[in-house]
């Protein structure tokens, strides 16, 4: 009998695993896993304890957001590269769980897991030392879709962004930065950055950019200085709703590497978590690092936040 290791943070997504969990477990007990439940306690616990533990298994599954997925994938980057990972979508967005074609329904998702394959991902790194699956940003509302009331959210649909960038116009302001990648250097004051090796950002479906998950190349997107008002629904386009389709203000690269190099020490988000202030951020990419279970294909899956 396989043996499958269950990490899960009981909070993540207003403790919305308590409610699913014992189907879930079910699942894997049906398909043939004997399974070792760990709950998460603290911030750096799901990395601690994979990371003693996850070769004495055959499957490591996660359920939590993006804060506890990147503790997982971390302890298995840095312990246990060859143990595949289920993922059980519990946080508030999402984003990576929508790129791997898995549904919202945790019972579902846990279909995924019997019924899948694992699949090589590239996994990004941030100044050699911190993961991240699928973005880093600094800049202009790097922070909205994550910070939004939930209850506003629900009230306003994708409303509520806008109305959480009308309250940070006030903070809006450019950075002189010069990035080195494969084909050269950009210079220049950008209101705005992203290194992006995915379909979804902030729970909104990229336009205008593509890049392939396995292939060792992400993009890099950069939004100029506005000094033209008429040009803000343009940097609200792209930084929120994620609109990159034929934009005059935007710049756009693929490269398998990028060096940030600012004036100052400016604030990183990855995949939506506080990434710190640095002044020179190496973005890498860890080529078909991680092994995630996904159908045998990649649908994308628009993802909506599901109720009990």
């Amino acid at each position: 009998m396989k043996k499958l290791l269950f990490v899960f943070n009981p909070h993540a997504g207003r403790g919305r695993i308590t409610g699913y969990l014992s189907k879930v477990l079910q699942k894997f007990s049906y398909g043939g896993f004997l399974v070792t439940v760990y709950p998460t306690r603290a911030k750096k616990d799901a990395y601690d304890y994979v990371s003693g533990h996850a070769s004495e298994y055959d499957v490591v599954v996660c359920c939590g957001g993006d804060g506890t997925l990147n503790e997982v994938v971390g302890a298995i980057l840095d312990h246990a590269p060859d143990v595949p990972i289920g993922y059980i979508p519990g946080g508030t967005m999402n984003d990576w769980a929508s790129n791997l074609g898995i549904p919202s329904d945790m019972v579902k998702a846990a279909e995924v897991i019997v019924e899948g394959k694992p699949v090589a991902f590239d996994i990004g790194k941030f100044n050699k030392k911190v993961n991240f699956n699928y973005v880093a940003a600094f800049g202009a509302f790097t922070e909205i879709a994550y910070d939004t009331p939930q209850n506003l959210k629900k009230v306003m649909g994708q409303t509520a962004y806008g109305v959480s960038a009308v309250k940070a116009l006030a903070n809006l302001r450019p950075y002189e930065l010069k990035v080195e990648y494969d084909d050269g250097v950009i210079e220049g004051k950008y209101l705005f950055g992203m290194a992006c090796n995915s379909k979804f950002v902030g729970n909104f479906k990229l336009t205008g950019m593509y890049t392939n998950l396995h292939d060792g190349k992400f993009s890099v997107a950069l939004i100029k200085e506005i000094r033209n008002p008429l040009d803000i629904p343009i940097l609200f386009g792209a930084a929120i709703a994620q609109d990159y389709m034929n934009k005059e203000n935007i710049q756009i690269v693929e490269t398998t590497k990028a060096k940030f190099i600012f004036k100052e020490p400016v604030k990183w988000t990855l995949d939506g978590e506080y990434g710190g202030n640095v002044e020179e951020a190496q973005i890498d990419l860890l080529p078909s690092a991680v092994k995630f279970i996904i159908r045998d294909e990649e649908p994308v899956v628009e993802y909506k936040k599901g109720k009990k």
